[in-house]
Formats: C-alpha cells, sequence, structure tokens
C-alpha cells in the first residue's frame, strides 16, 4: 500500500468516525494504530505505541489535573457561586449595569477557583439569569450573559486548556498561568464594554436603570463564604507567583484547603465529596485518555512527515513570524467552532509546534493566544458548551441566545487577539518579572 493512499486512508478513517459521533479520542486512537500499522508494519506497533502509552500517561504535568478538578467540584458542591453574586450584586447596587458587571466578575472568580466553563455558565444562569430579568434584561441577553461570564474559567488560572497545552509542549504550567492574567484581565474589559454598548433591554425596562430586586440580608455564612474564596485564591496562585511551591503542590494545597474549608462551613458532607472525587476522576480519565490518544496519531504524524511536508509548504511564512501566527489563529478559531476546546489542542499542536519552533516562536506567549482563542469556542457555535449549557437549564432555545455570545466572542477575539499579536508584553511581561 502507497504512502499517499495510507494518508488519505487515515484521513478519512478520522474524519468520517467524527461524522458519525464518535469520540475524539475514540478518532485520534483508531486512526493512529491504523496509521502506524499499515505505514510501519505491526512490529513498531507492538514496540513503540505500549511505550508511549505508558509514557503520556506517566507524566507530570497530567497529574496536576485531578487536584485543580477536585478543588472546583468541592466549591462547586458548596455552592460558593451564590455567595460570589449575592456579595457582587451587593456592591452592584440597585443598576442594571453594575449587575451585568457584577455577573461577569462573578464568572471570573469562579473561574479561577474551578476552571469549568460549562458547569460555572449552567450555574451562572441558574442563579443571575432571574436576577437579570428582573432588572431589565431580556430572558436570552441574560441567559447569553451567564454562558459569557461562565467562558471566563477557560482562560482564567487554573485553565485545564493550560494545563494540557504546557504538558505537551513542555512549556512550565506554572509561567502559563502567571501569562495569562494579563488577557483574562483585557478580556474582562472587553466583555464589560459589549455589556455597555450593546445591551439587550426589555422596552418597558427602557426608561429606568433601577432594579426592582428586592435586597437580601447578607449573613456571616456568606461573607466567610466569599472571604473564604479570596484567601484561597490568594494561597494557591500566591505561592505560585512567588515561586513558593511548584504548580502541582499548589493544586495539592488548593484541594486540600476547598475540602477542609466547606466541610468546616459544614457546606459539603460525605456524598457531597464522594461526588467531587468520582466527577474529578471521570474528568481526568477523559483527558488522560485524549492525551494518550493524541500521542499515538503523533506518533503516526512522525513517521509520515506529515509536519515536515506542512512546514515546507508554510516556509515562506516562516520568514514572517506574525503572519504565520496569525494564519495559525485563523484556522484555530475555526477549529474551535466545530471541536471540543481540549480536543483542537491535542489535535493541532503536535503538526503546528514545528512551524512555530522553526520560525522562533515563543511557545509561552503562543500558547496563551492559541488558548484564548479556542475558549472561544465556548460560546461561539456549533460546540459553543457554555451557550448550550447555561441555555439548557435555562429552557431558552440555543439559537437565540447564540446571537450574543456570538457577539461577544467576535469583539473579543478582534480585541484581545490583536492586542497580544501586536504587544507580546502583555502576556510575557509578568512571567519574566516574577519568580
Amino acid at each position: 500500500m502507497s504512502h499517499e493512499f495510507t494518508l488519505w486512508f487515515v484521513g478519512a478513517w478520522f474524519a468520517i468516525a467524527l461524522f458519525l459521533g464518535q469520540a475524539v479520542a475514540t478518532c485520534l486512537f483508531g486512526a493512529g494504530l491504523v496509521g502506524v500499522y499499515l505505514w510501519a508494519g505491526p512490529r513498531v506497533l507492538h514496540g513503540l505505541v505500549g511505550q508511549d502509552i505508558f509514557f503520556t500517561a506517566s507524566t507530570y504535568s497530567l497529574s496536576i489535573v485531578p487536584l485543580y478538578l477536585l478543588m472546583a467540584q468541592a466549591l462547586l458542591k458548596g455552592n460558593v457561586i451564590v455567595d460570589l453574586f449575592r456579595i457582587g450584586r451587593r456592591l452592584a447596587g440597585p443598576r442594571r449595569l453594575p449587575l451585568g458587571v457584577a455577573t461577569i466578575l462573578t464568572g471570573g472568580m469562579l473561574g479561577a477557583v474551578s476552571g469549568s466553563g460549562s458547569a460555572s455558565a449552567a450555574s451562572l444562569a441558574v442563579l443571575t439569569g432571574p436576577e437579570l430579568e428582573k432588572s431589565g434584561y431580556t430572558k436570552v441577553f441574560a441567559v447569553g450573559l451567564a454562558a459569557i461570564g461562565g467562558s471566563l474559567s477557560a482562560i482564567i488560572p487554573p485553565s485545564i486548556i493550560v494545563i494540557i497545552y504546557g504538558s505537551m509542549t513542555l512549556v512550565p504550567i506554572g509561567a502559563l498561568f502567571i501569562a495569562s492574567i494579563g488577557p483574562a484581565i483585557l478580556c474582562i474589559l472587553v466583555f464589560i464594554f459589549c455589556l455597555w454598548a450593546f445591551s439587550d433591554i426589555r422596552p418597558e425596562a427602557r426608561g429606568s436603570d433601577a432594579t426592582v430586586i428586592e435586597d437580601e440580608p447578607i449573613g456571616p455564612g456568606t461573607i466567610i463564604s466569599f472571604l473564604f474564596v479570596l484567601f484561597l485564591m490568594f494561597v494557591v496562585f500566591g505561592s505560585i507567583y512567588g515561586g513558593i511551591v511548584t504548580v502541582g503542590e499548589a493544586g495539592a494545597m488548593g484541594a486540600f484547603a476547598a475540602l477542609t474549608g466547606m466541610l468546616a462551613m459544614r457546606r459539603i458532607g460525605l456524598r457531597d465529596i464522594y461526588a467531587a472525587l468520582t466527577e474529578s476522576a471521570k474528568v481526568t480519565a477523559m483527558l488522560v485518555l485524549l492525551v494518550i490518544a493524541a500521542q499515538v496519531f503523533s506518533r503516526f504524524l512522525s513517521f509520515s512527515q506529515l509536519p515536515r511536508t506542512i512546514l515546507s509548504a508554510a516556509e515562506p511564512m516562516i520568514d514572517q513570524p506574525l503572519m504565520l501566527v496569525a494564519v495559525l489563529m485563523l484556522v484555530i478559531f475555526i477549529a474551535g467552532m466545530i471541536l471540543e476546546s481540549i480536543a483542537v489542542i491535542i489535535l493541532l499542536i503536535p503538526i503546528v509546534q514545528p512551524m512555530l519552533e522553526a520560525a522562533q516562536v515563543d511557545m509561552l506567549w503562543f500558547g496563551i493566544l492559541a488558548s484564548f482563542m479556542i475558549t472561544l469556542g465556548l460560546l461561539t457555535p456549533p460546540v459553543g458548551l457554555s451557550t448550550y449549557a447555561a441555555a439548557s437549564v435555562s429552557n431558552v432555545p440555543v439559537a437565540k441566545v447564540f446571537r450574543p455570545t456570538t457577539l461577544f466572542a467576535f469583539i473579543a477575539a478582534v480585541t484581545v487577539a490583536a492586542t497580544m499579536l501586536l504587544w507580546p508584553p502583555l502576556v510575557t511581561w509578568l512571567p519574566a518579572h516574577i519568580r
């Protein structure tokens, strides 16, 4: 069988399996195994694939994932998002725009301690949707704003996407966390501007900016929970940024502190701990399987020398790194509209990394830029996990919710991505000045 036919056959295998609704990990794993077998024979398949699976599964970077997931699940089971929004609503006062800003900031704070975009969006939609409607926003816009706030969990550390990228490219995860702070803040500011400029208000509420929400008393438990979240963020990320502990050690501290804190405040019980451990294990297994499948597929790519062929085709752009990165950002953005965010990272990074290294592109800078573009897939059709999650729990047609979320995502893509492209210190300055 010719090598050219093998490439077409493996590509068709992957595309058909994906079209039939198979999981991305299954598509990658099957295509990789078939490709290695057809290209190099069964001996190479038995000799290399087993070692690839073992070494990939035992990568230190992947051991970080369940720690941050456990911390996130403990906080979600403890309903800290309710307390975060209550504090934010009280600080916002009885005006519409500050209440919308409080929703976005609540999503950002939840993202800083959870890393789950869809879970954050669903929780925000249930909690903030009715409050935003009372203030005068339409129901569709209120649900869309909850999805937008929830999507921030993918760019604000600890982002699972950033962790996977660091494990694949060997870029220090702690440096990636630090580098994502500037773009995350800029993204929040862009979302707030869009909220001010493109709000969808009900006609009967346009004449007044005052809400009709009755203030609920904020008890000591709410204040303690809010302060605990701030303390947890300071301990986990302050210790990383200060160079006191590694990312893995910070994750372990965060998971332990979240569990003990929620238990001490009687927010969770043994059943909640069991559910948090189970959910963390399920998500970790899914991510590890994805990375293993990507490693097997990458082995086929290395045999086929497809990355080298693509590198030769892209050689005219290697002398213009900015143009190369801009083209890759467009490719990643389109892929993020079709595939799940983590799958895009796992599928494309092994292919584009040789081009980036040949063009001497800073992999830390590119990682944050790529992660940001991929996270926009949480808001845009047809995948849009955050949008789907918020719309489903609110019983709103997802097609209508996609209108505001896609608008916000497009403006953020143009503004934030262009700023990172034209002014790299937005990403690189902070890691260079922190240990």
